[in-house]
């Protein structure tokens, strides 16, 4: 598994950002080109203000390989380019144009759709309607067999439950995705399966539940020799430690060890 400094690498160059324009205002670029290269571990203060620099938002998630939605590649195309870009709004406009409904020929092209309509209302802060797209998702889909779109499909619905606070119709639809987990073939988009489970705990504050889903995830993806969703993985555990930390300091609880260090097992530098 590639290690958290090869991930934030990665992620910097992805960004065309240099070590100094990250690191500026945040940590020396020493420090940072030690936290690359693996010598320090950074504490969750501080990758969650490097996660911050490099623009990572935990709410807003690409899939490794887009669902197609038409027998049209243009068509796909376009859902891949403004869901990797995360326009939703434009992505909201595109799937309601008549083109677009009138290609719809297949089931998997129709739950395929009613996913993204459901993912680009919740992301315009529709939140009745995309549970509507969501649920329409899975209106004709098998239940004892279920693939990733419709797992994905019960997590989005999982999130909007999370959202409105309702924690049993939440980790109801999380127990829903997993069903039969272990019967299915690997491919990479089930590594967000995990991180969005996190991260409805997350959303629930039930951090315990969430470090575990984390923990689950990350095992999971470096058993299937896959770096996707790493570094959403890595920067949702600093936000948990530094939750956890916060809520020490309020209950005045010196027991918890902290979250982050006891992920990797390792001493977290904590002088920056």
């Amino acid at each position: 598994m590639k290690n958290l400094g090869t991930v934030l690498k990665e992620l910097r160059k992805k960004r065309g950002m240099t070590q100094k324009q990250l690191a500026e205002g945040i940590c020396a670029q020493s420090m940072l080109s030690a936290i690359e290269n693996d010598v320090y571990i950074p504490n969750a203060i501080l990758l969650v203000n490097l996660a911050k620099r490099l623009k990572v938002d935990l709410n807003e998630i690409s899939l490794a390989t887009n669902f197609e939605i038409s027998a049209n590649e243009e068509f796909n195309q376009t859902v891949n380019k403004l869901c990797n870009s995360h326009q939703y709004i434009e992505l909201l406009e595109f799937l309601q144009q008549n083109k677009v409904i009138d290609n719809l020929k297949t089931a998997h092209q129709l739950q395929a759709y009613y996913y993204y309509l459901g993912v680009a209302q919740l992301q315009t802060n529709k939140l009745s309607e995309a549970m509507q797209s969501l649920k329409l998702s899975l209106a004709e889909i098998n239940h004892l067999q279920l693939d990733t779109l419709s797992r994905l499909a019960y997590l989005g619905m999982g999130y909007i439950y999370a959202l409105e606070n309702k924690k049993t119709a939440a980790v109801d639809n999380i127990d829903l995705a997993f069903r039969n987990w272990n019967d299915f073939s690997y491919e990479e988009n089930q590594n967000i399966i995990y991180y969005l489970a996190a991260l409805i705990y997350f959303k629930l504050n039930d951090y315990q539940d969430s470090t575990a889903y984390l923990v689950d995830g990350i095992g999971f993806i470096a058993k299937h020799d896959s770096h996707y969703m790493l570094a959403n993985c890595y920067f949702l555990m600093a936000r948990l430690a530094q939750e956890a930390h916060q809520d020490d300091e309020r209950l005045e609880a010196n027991g918890r060890k902290d979250l982050f260090s006891e992920l990797y097992g390792e001493k977290i530098f904590q002088d920056f």
